[in-house]
C-alpha cells in the first residue's frame, strides 16, 4: 500500500474541506462513528498523528485511546484541531516511511475511511481512490488468518479485477466494486449490508468474519 502518499493526498483533502465548513456541519453526527461528530472526528486523526509521531502509541490504537484523543482536543476548534494535525503530518510521514511492519500502515487506512465517514455524515459522495489498496491491505490479512473451518470465498473487485481468495478453493464467491470491498471489510458496512452483497452461495457462516473493526449496527450510504 502507498502510504505516505495516501495519508498525505488524505489529510491535505480533509484541511481544505474543513476550511469550507460552516458550525453546522462541524457538529453534525457521524453515523460511521456515532460518538463522534465531524469535529471530534478531526480531533481524533489530529490526536493519532500526534500520539504516534510522540511516541505515546503505536498502531492500532484501542478505543480508550482514541476516547482520550478527543476528549484532549474538546476545548479546540476545528481550526485548531487542523493546523496541530498539519503540523505534525510532516513528522508522522517521516516516522511511518522509516517502518516496514504492517501497523504502520494503519493511520492511512484510518484517514482514508474517516474521509468517506465525514463525506457520508454531510451528505457528499464517496472519494473511492485507492480503494483496491485499501480492500487489499484488509483482505491480505484476512486471507494469511482465514480459518480452514471456515468455508473457503473468492473476492473479486469487480472494477479492477483484483481476486482474493479467503481459504482454500472457492466454496462461495462475492463480488463488488473495490470500495465497497473496503468498506465492507473495515466495519462500514452492517452485516446486512454485507450479506445482501453479490454472492453466491449462502454466505451466512462467513458474514461475520469479515469485517476487521466491528460491523455498524445501521446501514451506511458512504
Amino acid at each position: 500500500m502507498d502510504t505516505l502518499r495516501i495519508y498525505r493526498n488524505g489529510q491535505e483533502r480533509l484541511a481544505a474541506l474543513a476550511a469550507t465548513l460552516d458550525e453546522n456541519a462541524r457538529t453534525t453526527l457521524v453515523p460511521a462513528c456515532p460518538a463522534w461528530d465531524v469535529r471530534q472526528t478531526y480531533a481524533h486523526m489530529a490526536g493519532l498523528c500526534v500520539e504516534v509521531v510522540q511516541g505515546l502509541v503505536t498502531p492500532p490504537t484501542r478505543d480508550e485511546e482514541t476516547a482520550r484523543q478527543v476528549a484532549d482536543r474538546a476545548g479546540m476548534s476545528l481550526d485548531e484541531i487542523v493546523a496541530e494535525w498539519t503540523e505534525n503530518t510532516p513528522a508522522l510521514l517521516e516516522l511511518v516511511g522509516s517502518q516496514s511492519r504492517r501497523r504502520y500502515a494503519l493511520p492511512a487506512l484510518d484517514v482514508w475511511h474517516h474521509e468517506n465517514d465525514i463525506r457520508g455524515a454531510l451528505g457528499m459522495g464517496p472519494r473511492t481512490e485507492d480503494a483496491d489498496q485499501l480492500a487489499d491491505f484488509v483482505l491480505g490479512g484476512l486471507a494469511l488468518a482465514w480459518s480452514s473451518d471456515l468455508p473457503s470465498v473468492r473476492v473479486r473487485a469487480t472494477d479492477t479485477g483484483h481476486e482474493w481468495s479467503l481459504g482454500e478453493g472457492a466454496d462461495l464467491t462475492l463480488e463488488a466494486t473495490a470500495y465497497e470491498l473496503a468498506r465492507a471489510v473495515t466495519g462500514r458496512r452492517s452485516l446486512a449490508q454485507i450479506g445482501a452483497m453479490d454472492w453466491s452461495g449462502d454466505p451466512s457462516a462467513v458474514v461475520g468474519r469479515l469485517p476487521s473493526l466491528p460491523a455498524p449496527e445501521n446501514d451506511l450510504e458512504v
